[in-house]
């Protein structure tokens, strides 16, 4: 018996003496971990690692505030010892803009088993410039141009939106913010995330809630103020759910002290000619890319938010962001706030700037598209007989349908002189 029970303890020392040795890992030796701000190209990311074995490596990384965290298998090359690189663009997929935040750490698989680097942190930096700082409770202005007078205003313009903008929403930003300040446009386009649409010019934009861009040209104080605004916004909708563009926009110019010159001019020349927007169709900055209509689709939206909070006052307006973020649609929040629908703000709005009430179109008059910013022609039906030169109504009429379009778009394309903001 004593035998026995020796021997079955040497066979267990023995299996847990294999175990321990066929499950055991050789560590990888992390020789080198960097990561390299490149602007205005991206981040690049490398390691060099010691070790037999390694199957897979991969970079784990998240930008910061609201990135969410992604993996990428590195470009690796080497046996025992690897070299590995991997280049993170600044594009509209990696939305990098400067002063953006990367923290990343390496995963790399040995024989099936993973094993993970120590976190690091990267700061993508235009380093073209040596920026200066200027601050006003938890808001930064960097900015390396002009005068001490001139970013005092700019800083004071975008505080002044942030108190007034988080007082009317009932919300409060409470981390750091930053304004990137630039000398010009042609100084922060290779930061900013880039529109393809030919002539539309930015003076500022927000890609994350914690940074707002601003160019020095035109009224640098007036564009803080709408950036900042959004970022206001975006605090007070925390979470998944967003607000419509005209009530994005439409608050974000109510933030200035009166909206730009060619916005204002713009919906008054639409509101004297009874040729504003649809609301349903004020869904974006897009929705006027002819004939000046992205300055009308700023214009309009200010006055629908100016109306909601001047006529029904600041604790509805405020009350329907929090519908907004509790998940609410366009209708149901205003309904919920107002007890109008969309339609019915229309027809209030339109009421309060001496506009009838829309007319529906019948379902007749919906088979020809029409829009609220060009005219359409009005044409009599041509008769079916062809006319005394052989050459039938109907051709005739669509041949001159044809060149009214073509001159329509050449003259729309000449007058699409658009400011964006984000």
């Amino acid at each position: 018996m004593r035998r026995s029970v020796i021997f079955l303890l040497a066979a267990l020392i023995a299996a847990l003496a294999w175990t321990a040795s066929t499950g055991a890992q050789e560590e990888v030796e992390i020789r080198a971990s960097d990561a390299q701000s490149e602007f205005p190209d991206g981040i690049v990311f490398t390691l060099e690692a010691a070790g037999a074995g390694i199957e897979e490596i991969r970079l784990i990384h998240k930008l910061a505030p609201d990135g969410v965290r992604a993996s990428s298998i590195a470009d690796c090359s080497g046996g025992t010892v690897m070299s590995c690189t991997f280049e993170l663009a600044a594009n509209r997929r990696n939305l990098l803009i400067p002063g953006a935040e990367v923290t990343f750490f390496w995963r790399i698989t040995v024989d099936g088993v993973t094993q993970e680097t120590a976190p690091q942190l990267v700061t993508y930096d235009d380093d073209r410039f040596d920026w200066e700082q200027l601050s006003d409770g938890n808001l930064t202005l960097w900015s390396y141009r002009g005068s001490d007078d001139e970013r005092r205003r700019v800083l004071a313009a975008g505080r002044e939106s942030l108190d007034t903008i988080g007082d009317l929403l009932q919300t409060e930003v409470d981390f750091p913010v930053k304004i990137l300040y630039y000398a010009s446009r042609g100084d922060m386009g290779p930061a900013i995330i880039t529109d393809d649409r030919e002539g539309v010019v930015t003076l500022g934009e927000v890609v994350y809630s914690d940074t707002a861009m601003v160019s020095a040209e035109a009224v640098p104080e007036e564009i803080a103020r709408h950036e900042i605004a959004h970022i206001v916004v975006r605090q007070a909708l925390q979470g998944p759910y967003g607000v419509p563009d005209w009530l994005n926009e439409g608050t974000a110019v109510f933030a200035q002290t009166q909206p730009l010159a060619d916005q204002r001019q713009a919906v008054e020349r639409a509101i004297q000619s009874g040729r504003v927007l649809s609301l349903r169709s004020l869904s974006s900055a897009t929705s006027g890319t002819i004939a000046g209509g992205v300055s009308l689709f700023y214009g309009q939206s200010w006055s629908l938010v100016a109306f909601l909070v001047e006529v029904h006052g600041e604790e509805q307006f405020a009350q329907l962001f929090q519908a907004f973020q509790e998940g609410a649609g366009t209708d149901e929040a205003l309904e919920q706030v107002y007890g109008f629908d969309l339609d019915g703000l229309e027809d209030a709005w339109r009421e309060s700037i001496g506009l009838p009430p829309r007319q529906i179109p019948t379902p007749d008059q919906e088979q020809v598209p029409t829009t609220d910013v060009i005219a359409t022609p009005e044409t009599e039906a041509a008769p079916s007989p062809s006319d005394d030169s052989g050459v039938s109504g109907a051709l005739i009429v669509a041949v001159a349908a044809l060149a009214i379009l073509l001159a329509g778009g050449l003259l729309g394309a000449a007058l699409i002189v658009a400011r964006r903001y984000r």
